[in-house]
Parts: structure tokens; sequence; C-alpha cells
């Protein structure tokens, strides 16, 4: 795929062209009631439509799905009202040509969510009245697993034509279309009248995206081509679609939801005491690991290792937190659905804190009864736990020993921590960067250079899941980082991480939580997930190296070339799942441009 789309008439009319079967120069095939087979053999011009009559129910074989001018097989694929299947449009007998239009989003890509919400543009243009038909495929659900109909109900809220029709393709049918690697959302082209592939383009232009109608248009009824519109350049970079997201890039968009899971989310005495928690390392027995260890204020809360060292060295790179609040799921892969959940998590972790919930209700008991009581005292007084053993935590022979009533009233204490940290993290903020003023219409905020490493951010398929105030999609997704395991293992991430979220007591189901009703759905059992690590937001992320979940990258010139390799080979025993089709290759160019963007997008953190 090009790095990126040279300002030329040429490039401007078919926007990422990603073959030289629709690249400038090279016209589609032309409208016919013919079908002609790619070998050319005895039957190269069956008639299809015979005094009126169409001679069969669909083009006969062969069929292809990544050779423009060919014809797809004959699909279906399910609907919100049943099924949708693209021979239904077959129309041999048309007195005009029409054009379906296929259009391939998953619901956590950026520009699927600008194409979405601007369908009508090309849809309704009144110079392709009765002329256009559109089948939108979902081939992914916010999380990236197989989408459902719910999943696609939700799409369908984001789709501005409701004249549309909607259906589920997990497997991604028509990617092979592209004949490229190339960034959603995809767009095909069919001849209605002889079902063949006109074209195929990836994340197109808007202007230009209507031009390639109106030309194949043009094409298929032996007219002259119409003169293509160029589009307007925001600052001489960005077409309309991409400033749009850059515009929705900007720090001030971002508004954080209420945690019903957690009533004292917001309080700001819990505040108070998750801050003084959060540095204590008295809350481990070594004295010595808080979880300002991993997440140090003065390195915007990282640490700056490649795996961090609590007790012990661990087998991940400890991630930014100042904007953990916002996200889905927490750590890398996903393994708590609230953000006390997480905080929860170290304290219990033979590597990172190695302390216990009766040690930790001791420590509070003792070193924090004042705040404590301030912050929870009204419905939850701290209990007296003086007869209760030191230590101790599910598993352990004095913690497995003590009466239930003794066991809850230690582990809301605990539970307690888990949300008072979390009430200190939801306070934290960051400071805008260079990139929000530049979004906000200060269009020298950004160098030269720097605006033209975004732009291939923005054309070299990086937007996809990195887009928003954070820069994120808070999906999980197999791009083949190596691993940071200490055994040196494949990490097998979310696959792993669904099964310990499935198993663990403290989920927003159940009686910790303060609004068990509002706890995310999730599926253990989805293959998909195996080697999937969450999308990781860049703010940030000049100052948050090394990188990736085994934190082996070292410099953003380390992680723009794997990104443009797709990741370690699938025969790499470093890694873990099959990078995703929609990852695109990009060139050296580029991976060696980009960091000029990405050096932009600091994440200075604002302490409560």
């Amino acid at each position: 795929m090009a790095s990126s789309r040279a300002l030329t008439t040429c490039v401007l009319a078919v926007t990422l062209a990603v073959s030289a079967a629709i690249a400038c120069g090279d016209d589609p095939p032309a409208a016919s009631s013919t079908v002609t087979p790619p070998d050319g053999g005895a039957d190269a011009a069956a008639p299809l439509c015979v005094d009126g009559k169409p001679t069969a129910a669909y083009p006969p074989a062969p069929y292809e799905m990544d050779v423009l001018g060919t014809v797809p097989p004959g699909l279906s694929f399910e609907g919100p009202e049943g099924p949708i299947a693209i021979d239904g449009y077959f129309d041999p007998c048309a007195e005009r040509a029409r054009i379906l239009i296929v259009r391939s989003s998953a619901a956590w890509c950026g520009p699927c969510f600008w194409h979405a919400e601007h369908t009508k543009r090309f849809l309704e243009d009144p110079r392709f009245a009765d002329r256009l038909a559109l089948v939108d495929l979902l081939v992914r659900d916010e999380e990236n697993l197989a989408p459902t109909l719910p999943a696609l109900g939700r799409w369908r809220e984001k789709v501005d034509a409701p004249g549309s029709r909607l259906a589920l393709d997990p497997d991604y049918t028509f990617g092979p279309a592209l004949l490229s690697r190339a960034p959603l959302p995809e767009y095909v082209f069919i001849d209605t009248r002889t079902m063949t592939l006109l074209a195929s383009l990836s994340d197109p232009e808007p202007v230009s995206l209507v031009d390639r109608i109106a030309s194949l248009l043009a094409d298929l009824d032996g007219a002259p081509r119409p003169e293509p519109v160029v589009p307007e350049y925001f600052d001489g970079h960005f077409t309309e679609n991409e400033m749009d997201l850059v515009r929705g890039m900007r720090l001030e968009t971002l508004t954080l939801a209420a945690d019903p899971t957690n009533e004292y989310a917001d309080s700001p005495a819990a505040v108070t005491l998750g801050k003084a928690l959060f540095s204590d390392a008295a809350l481990s027995p070594s004295g010595e690991v808080s979880c300002a260890t991993c997440h140090d204020p003065a390195l915007d809360l990282t640490d700056g290792a490649a795996q961090s060292t609590g007790v012990s060295r661990g087998d991940r790179n400890s991630p930014g937190i100042a904007l953990a609040a916002h996200s889905r799921w927490q750590f890398w892969d996903g393994r708590a659905d609230t953000l006390w959940m997480q905080a929860l998590a170290p304290f219990e972790d033979e590597k990172e804190l190695a302390a216990s919930r009766l040690f930790v209700a001791h420590a509070i008991a003792s070193r924090h009864a004042a705040a404590y009581d301030a912050a929870f005292g009204a419905k939850y007084p701290l209990p007296d736990l003086a007869s209760l053993p030191p230590s101790g935590k599910p598993g352990d022979a004095a913690y497995d020993a003590l009466a239930a009533a003794d066991k809850d009233k230690v582990t809301r204490v605990f539970v307690n921590a888990g949300k008072a940290i979390a009430a200190f993290e939801r306070a934290m903020t960051v400071k805008p960067n260079a990139l929000d003023r530049y979004a906000g219409g200060d269009v020298t905020a950004l160098t030269e250079p720097q605006k033209h490493a975004l732009g291939l951010f923005l054309r070299s398929g990086c937007v996809q899941c990195h887009w928003g105030p954070r820069l994120t999609n808070d999906a999980f997704h197999v791009l083949r980082f190596p691993t940071g395991r200490q055994d040196g293992a494949p990490d097998r991430g979310r696959e792993e991480g669904l099964v310990k979220l499935a198993a663990s007591e403290f989920l927003a189901s159940s009686k910790w939580s303060d609004a068990p009703a509002a706890a995310k759905p999730f599926v253990v059992d989805e293959p998909s997930t195996l080697g999937a690590f969450k999308t990781p937001t860049l703010r940030g992320l000049p100052t948050s190296a090394p990188y990736g979940h085994g934190g082996t990258l070292s410099t953003l010139a380390d992680v723009t070339k794997h990104y443009g390799d797709r990741g370690l080979t699938h025969a790499d025993p470093a890694a873990l799942g099959s990078t995703e089709q929609w990852v695109p290759n990009f060139d050296s160019g580029v991976m060696k441009e980009l960091p000029a963007f990405l050096d932009v997008l600091t994440g200075e953190v604002v302490i409560p």
C-alpha cells in the first residue's frame, strides 16, 4: 500500500488506490450484460439477458474475490431482518446500470465511524438517484470480536442513512478485493447488471469517493467521465475527514463517565485516602513497594523499565495510568473490568506488592484510620481487626480458617482501599499538548515535518485504532509484539486475561460492586483473543519508553518499524496469534517519518 497520498489529480481521483487495477489511467471494466470468464474460454461472452429476460439467477462461475473485473460468488449475510443476499441485487436486464456498494467496517475503527456518520454524502447525492445500493458489513464489534446482532444494532445508530442495509461479516469476506492490506473502511463497487467487481477503495476522501462513483457510472453508461473535483485541504495538508478526526483528538472533548460500581468514585475524601495509599510502601510486607513504584509521578506514572519490578521482576511493561479511568478494561489483557478491581490485584500479586488483604487491612487500620473513616466510615466503619491474623488471603491457611463474617469485614476494607485508589486515579488529568492546540485551530502549533507525519499517521492506518481524545479504541488487537515474560514464553494476552477475569471474586457483577447490574458482558472462549492486547493510549508516549506489552521496543522508531512490518513473523515463537488483515504494511519512509508526530503526543500528568 502506498505510504501517503500524493496531492495530484490522479490520486485525488481514486484516493488511496490499493492496486494497479484501480490506479490512475486504468479504466474499470466496461458495462455489459455479459460476463467474461478470466480464462477467456468458449463461454467468454455468455449473455445474461436475452429478450429482456435474465438467462440465469446469477452469473456462472468461476468466481473470484481478489481479481477486479471478475464476479464474486453469490453471498449471503445475516442481517437484523433476515439474510441479505448479494445475488438479490443481480439485475442483468436493467435499462441503466446500477452500482452495489459493499462497505466493510469495524466498530472499533475511527475512520469507520466518520464514514458511517457521512453515508448520506454519497448515497443521497442527486446525481446518483436510484443508481446506488449500499450493503454495510460489520466485520468486528467494539472489542474486536466477531460481531453479533446486538453489535449490529449499535452500529446502525452510527449510520446516518436509514436506507442502507446492514449485515454481519465476521469473515471479512471482501477483504481480498482490496488486493492489498489496507485500512478500514473498505468500499467495493459492483456492477449489478454483470456482478463484476469494478473497483475498491480504502478509507477514501469524501469528495474523491463521490468522483469515483460518478466516473464508474459514466463508464458503465459509455459517457465521458466528469472532471474530478479537487477537495479542500485544511492548512494545505488535511482533507475534511482527516481534519474531523484530528479535531476529535482534542483533549477538551474528553469526558469522564460515571462509575456506578464504585459509589465513592468521585468522593473527595476517597481521593485523599487513595492518594495516601497509592504511595504508601508500608502496604507491602517488604516496606519497599507501592503503586508509585511502577507508576512514578515523576515519570508521568510509568517506571521507565522494560518490565516492571515490584518484589521481583514482572513479565510486562508498566502502562501509564493517568487516563486509566476512561478505559473500558484494565491491564494489557483486560483482566479487570473496573478501575477499583485493577487497583486490588497488585496487592496480592507475588511479583508486585506480595501482600494480602489481611495485611492491607491491618496497615490501613494502623496508618490511615482517620482518612478511611472520613471516606467510608458512614457506611463501612473500620472494624476491629485486633483478633485477626496479621496476614492472609484466599488460599492461605490463616485466612481460610476465618469465619465467613470475618472474611467479609476484612475483604470490605480491602475493596474500599481499591475504590479509594480508583477515586484518586479518576482525579488525575493530563495537560494539553501541541496536537490539542493544532486541532483547536492554531496552525502554528505543529511544524511542517510534524504535520507531514500526522498525515502519514492518518493515511497509513494508525488512526484505525488510535483515535479520539485518548488516541485509543480500548479494543484488543493481535500485532505480534515480542513477549516480555521472564521465562521467554509467548504471552497469551487477552485469551488468558478473560479466564482470569471470569475467575475473579471482584467482578463488577459481584457483591463487592455498588451496581452489579452495570457490569459489562464478556465471553471467555474467543479464539481470536489469543495474543491480543489492549490498544494503549498515545498520550504520554514520548516519555513512556520502552514500548509494547513486553517493553521490548526501546524507541519510537522501533515501534513504527514493528507496525510497518506487521509485527513479528508468524514463525517467530516470541508472539502468539495471527496479525489482523486490516493491519497495513508501510514502507521505510513512513517508519522513519512517523516519530516526528509521535513525539508531539506528550501527556504531562496533573496529580490531584
